[in-house]
């Protein structure tokens, strides 16, 4: 046990070394682990443990399928359904036949290796999902629009679930040597369908206990016993725990993270789970290399190279012929030349692969007959992935600054601080002066500057998670991230008024404000919202009256014949008021300053 041990901590000291050299080196991270892996092996240690099917299915791959669905939200799912269904569904399932009727055709004619339909696409399915850890990483350094990150995890997590399914099922068809089609469609369906109810009822479990619990070691402790717990049930039930997994990290991920649990909690369990997937990628890769016999890779080379070939011709045809699709009769393409062309070299092969290969079992059911070409699996799954990761990973950067991905300026990141500074001080300084003009009282400024703070530092943990998401913040994820923090205020201030901690006036006055802000922010202005419909969602009981008598941005009553002038939102502005600004604040409306009449009327409410 103690060389066992010894052994844990040699792999690790490993992980940490390896981390900081390809950060240095600026390889992929998987990449160096794979050769660590194989360095270590050469003096000749062994792994510290097997690595089965029961280990690989129950501990490795449950904290990857959650960590990763963790992190993806529902509304880039919901903006993205249409590519990446035809991504993780026709072009999965279509891409594995292709491939596996071209290995199963070139084995059978040219090759000595001669493998059956059924293993040649056992071996298409597990070199087909790609492995979105190595991808990202690369793409954190770059100036990669958000959307398409998007694209390649949803892409990423339900390909894995869609995968990993078909893999049971055709193992299980193997296993017991009985190739019933119809009974594996069957299978197939009830599987998923059965593992995405119990994710679900699950998920919202969960998310219910969660909201009732105030301690971030005992809320990590939960999601911890959840993911394998659930992981367990759901094989028990005969369900897809891959599927189940993925839905409850969708659930607590939209959901449990954002208003079941204290940003403080937030922060520490997404950390705890990113730490998890680092020491299971880490682990993996190494031990991988620990394994991998050079030689018996170097026997299938081959046919290793033609599996990397007919990958990348699958690929290929699947991203291209989508965007041909999506882009049709589009004035600005869905999915950009560009986008494609990174999506389809992108396709970098990592954890999964290695994972399902190593869990074919040895021996049929009858335990006495070998597993139909077991180690030439693994030969050729370990060289695709080792080809994909050296042959593309390392020339994905260079691909990415040719297609005018450039890195972020000091700049750009330096603006980006000063507008969240700005965004945090504008309304808290604004509540100290009006506390210093006796415009509120001491307990509303303290309780007002309370809530603020709360809101604050939800927005601070977002933003940084973003960071160490992407290594920036996307443009489209901080003024999202921004506009909740607004909204989120605005909610505080209506509850202010209600409680009677402010006067109705001041309640107009900020919520106004930050309306003003939001609305600044938004690039949908085909649609501007009326200011009497603002105050209408967001004061209670709809105490406004004629709120368009008051300038839209002094606030202050326009007197019948002032100089005014209105936009085609309805707001009124005093002409003294747009001096310096050219576009209206509250829809971004261009003003015709041409226009300025005596007064242009009032609208009631």
């Amino acid at each position: 046990m103690a060389i066992e041990m010894n052994q844990f901590l040699v792999i690790m000291i490993v992980a940490a070394i390896v981390a900081v050299v390809a950060k240095y080196i600026r390889w992929p991270y998987t990449i160096v682990l794979l050769i660590s892996g194989l360095f270590v092996a050469f003096f000749g240690m062994d792994p510290p443990f097997e690595l089965d099917k029961d280990m690989i299915f129950h501990i490795l791959l449950p904290p990857l399928l959650f960590e990763g669905a963790l992190h993806m939200r529902l509304r880039h799912l919901k903006e993205n359904a249409k590519i990446i269904s035809m991504l993780a569904v026709p072009g999965l399932i279509l891409s594995a036949f292709f491939v596996g009727f071209l290995v199963w055709i070139v084995t059978n004619n040219i090759l000595s290796l001669v493998l059956t339909f059924p293993v040649a696409l056992l071996i298409a399915i597990i070199i087909i999902p790609t492995d979105p850890v190595s991808i990202l990483a690369v793409y954190k350094e770059t100036k990669v629009p958000s959307r398409l990150k998007n694209i390649i995890e949803g892409e990423s997590i339900f390909d894995d679930g869609i995968v990993l399914v078909m893999f049971a099922v055709l193992i299980e068809l193997i296993f017991l040597n009985n190739l019933d089609i119809a009974m594996g469609i069957f299978d197939f369906l009830r599987m998923s369908i059965l593992g995405i109810i119990l994710g679900i009822a699950a998920g919202y479990l969960a998310y219910w206990i969660l909201s009732r619990i105030d301690d971030k070691f005992t809320e990590i402790m939960i999601t911890i016993i959840i993911v394998f717990g659930l992981f367990a049930m759901a094989e028990y039930f005969e369900a897809s725990g891959i599927f189940a997994v993925v839905m409850v990290g969708l659930i607590l991920g939209n959901y449990g993270t954002r208003f079941a649990m204290a940003p403080s909690t937030r922060h520490s369990l997404l950390n705890f789970w990113g730490f998890i997937v680092f020491l299971v990628n880490s682990f993996l890769f190494i031990m991988v290399g620990m394994k991998l016999d050079l030689s018996h890779v170097w026997d299938e080379i081959v046919l290793v190279l033609f599996c990397v070939l007919c990958l990348w011709m699958a690929r290929g045809f699947t991203i291209f012929a989508i965007g041909k699709v999506v882009n049709r009769n589009k004035a600005e393409p869905e999915l950009p030349k560009k986008w494609q062309a990174v999506m389809w070299w992108g396709g970098l092969r990592g954890a999964i692969p290695m994972a399902l290969a190593l869990s074919i079992p040895e021996f049929l059911s009858d335990g006495l007959t070998p597993f139909p070409f077991r180690e030439e699996i693994l030969a050729i799954t370990f060289g695709v992935v080792f080809i994909t990761l050296l042959a593309q990973g390392l020339t994905l950067r260079t691909l990415l600054q040719r297609l005018g991905f450039h890195t972020p300026s000091k700049q750009e990141m330096e603006q980006e601080e000063r507008e969240i500074q700005a965004l945090i001080r504008d309304i808290t300084d604004e509540l100290a002066e009006m506390r210093d003009e006796g415009e509120i009282s001491n307990q509303a400024f303290e309780w007002l500057n309370h809530k603020f703070a709360q809101a604050n530092s939800q927005l601070l943990t977002e933003l940084g998670m973003l960071v160490q998401e992407h290594g920036i913040i996307p443009r489209e994820e901080y003024t999202l991230a921004v506009k909740e923090t607004l909204e989120a205020k605005q909610n505080i201030v209506k509850e202010a008024w209600e409680r009677e901690l402010i006067p109705g006036a001041i309640g107009e006055k900020l919520i106004f404000e930050m309306e003003q802000q939001i609305q600044t922010m938004s690039s949908d202005v085909t649609a501007p919202r009326m200011p009497s419909d603002i105050f209408r969602s967001v004061t209670p009981g709809h105490r406004v009256i004629h709120i368009e008598r008051n300038c839209g941005i002094c606030l202050a009553s326009i007197q019948q014949g002032e100089p005014s002038l209105k936009c085609r939102c309805g707001t009124i502005f005093h002409n003294s008021c747009l001096e310096d600004l050219d576009r209206c604040p509250i829809c971004i409306a261009v003003l015709d300053k041409g226009e300025k009449g005596e007064n242009q009327g009032f609208v009631d409410v």
